[in-house]
């Protein structure tokens, strides 16, 4: 067994979540320490340290031991200098800059792989190389790293079928790390290479979760393009256009994917049948619910179900990956423009996001921003509904209150399906509800083909009981764009 312990001398741990800059990260990710031992070993490189690195990087994800978090500070904004060594000190503009941290109930953490064993040779260069580890995090967070000789119950595993994603490390990461060094050369945004494991959270819970949907809130999100970024001005897409903007997207996946392309993508079983199971949702992302909102497509979030797997992921990275390459111009073209080919309207350009390089200061491409706990949830894209309930406007008193009586058990059912609880209540809305989104009618009818049943679009309002955790995609469309909702609070 080998084990690696982390005390924090200050007890707190300062560290920004790889997503959010506004939360942090717990618990620490083991690909966090190894880049903590890299920058050890190179303050006195040695051939030993060089080759117990090597070695640490083939053994897998361990396992984690942590405690529960006690307290978490309010988020501080700071405004620094710019590190801009072509100015003088005088003349630097302060930028801001965010500080989270936690503080658990015992400041330690251990990093434990139950299953491998160390040579003495590897043991000792080990046990050298923590040592002269000083922070884990932010420059702020001192720690204390040794081989502890006891180990205690893990309270986070590797698991394909876990929630919590956390950055791990695999052979050649030590070389990636090199070859960044010499790339940015501490000048600009820097961004840890990676791979990306679930882990099932073990510890016990403090605290009464939010019912969650069966979609995840770890979302890959591109955004549109800026105008000076490609020739030309800008295509928009107003929210009206979603679906189409979806099934471009979609189409362009599953022609990169790995082939054939995967359940997840396709949305079909290998026999050719659509999915039982929740598969990939391609959300178009609107301005809606601000005082300057247009209703224009912001960018483009792909939302995984909940419980697929990390092979299932894979195979999503692998297509965004053989995108991205076949439209990148430079070695340096990390994350090149890929342009969404809409016909004679032109091209709609995103960029994949990354959420610890770019400030992603928009609302509306934060998945915060439409995943967060809520009793309220009203519709920024029309539901399809999947039957028809009738005429949900008729004249007819009667029939009209027959209709939205359908209606409204059509949406508690739909709720049921992707894991929340029906409503409390159900309001058919006449009109969009949120600033910027546009009425069903202006919709295009969906799915759109002569040979399919057109599905009724409707707005609404759905309240929770108990508050629940998004995202909310709901309807016949909800892989493409339609019935997405937005948790509100009550006025």
């Amino acid at each position: 067994m080998l084990a690696i312990a982390v005390e924090f001398l200050t007890g707190r741990y300062v560290a920004t979540a790889y997503n959010d800059r506004t939360r942090s990260e717990w618990p620490p990710h083991p690909a966090r320490l190894f880049s903590a031992l890299v920058a050890a070993h190179f303050e006195e490189p040695t051939a030993q340290g060089r080759m117990a690195l090597e070695w640490l990087e083939q053994q897998g994800p361990p396992e984690i031991v942590g405690a529960r978090l006690s307290g978490a500070r309010d988020l501080h904004t700071v405004f620094v200098p710019v590190n801009d060594k072509a100015s003088e000190p005088e003349t630097r503009v302060r930028q801001p800059r965010t500080f989270p941290s936690v503080t658990p109930e015992t400041p330690s953490v251990q990093f434990v792989w139950p299953s491998v064993e160390t040579t003495p040779v590897v043991h000792r260069a080990l046990d050298e190389l923590t040592s002269r580890v000083v922070r884990l995090g932010h420059s702020s967070s001192l720690v204390s790293v040794h081989l502890p000789s006891r180990v205690r119950e893990p309270s986070w595993r590797p698991d394909e079928q876990g929630s919590v994603r956390l950055r791990v490390v695999g052979p050649g990461q030590l070389q990636a790390l090199e070859d960044r060094f010499v790339l940015h050369r501490e000048s600009e945004p820097r961004v840890m290479p990676a791979l990306f494991t679930l882990y099932s959270d073990t510890a016990p819970r403090v605290a009464k979760q939010p019912l969650e949907s069966v979609f995840s809130d770890d979302w890959l999100v591109f955004r549109r393009a800026r105008k000076h970024e490609r020739r030309g001005p800008a295509v928009t897409v107003p929210c009206t256009g979603a679906v189409g903007l979806a099934r471009v997207v979609r189409n362009a996946l599953m022609r990169f994917a790995p082939q054939p392309p995967p359940e997840l993508l396709s949305g079909h079983s290998a026999n050719g049948q659509p999915s039982s199971a929740p598969h990939l949702s391609i959300v178009p992302l609107p301005s809606i619910g601000g005082s300057h909102s247009d209703g224009s497509i912001l960018g483009i979030a792909l939302i995984a179900p909940r419980a697929s797997s990390g092979r299932e992921r894979q195979a999503l990275y692998a297509a965004v990956g053989a995108w991205e390459a076949s439209a990148r111009t430079g070695d340096a073209d990390d994350r090149p423009t890929l342009p969404v080919h809409l016909g004679r309207a032109g091209a709609f350009e995103v960029r994949r996001a990354d959420p610890i390089v770019d400030d992603i200061s928009l609302e509306g491409l934060r998945p915060q921003g439409w995943c967060r706990p809520s009793h309220r949830w009203l519709t920024a894209t029309p539901i399809a509904l999947d039957r028809n309930p009738g005429d949900l406007w008729s004249r007819d008193a009667d029939r009209r209150s027959e209709a939205l009586t359908q209606a409204r058990d059509i949406l508690s059912v739909a709720c049921e399906r992707i894991g929340v609880p029906r409503p409390a209540a159900v309001e058919i809305l006449p009109a969009a509800p949120l600033k910027g989104a546009a009425k069903a009618r202006h919709y295009p009818p969906y799915p759109g083909r002569d040979d399919r049943h057109q599905r009724v679009l409707v707005h609404a309002e759905l309240v929770f009981a108990e508050a629940v955790q998004g995202p909310i995609l709901l309807g016949a469309g909800r892989y493409l764009g339609l019935g997405v909702l937005r948790p509100v609070d009550y006025e």
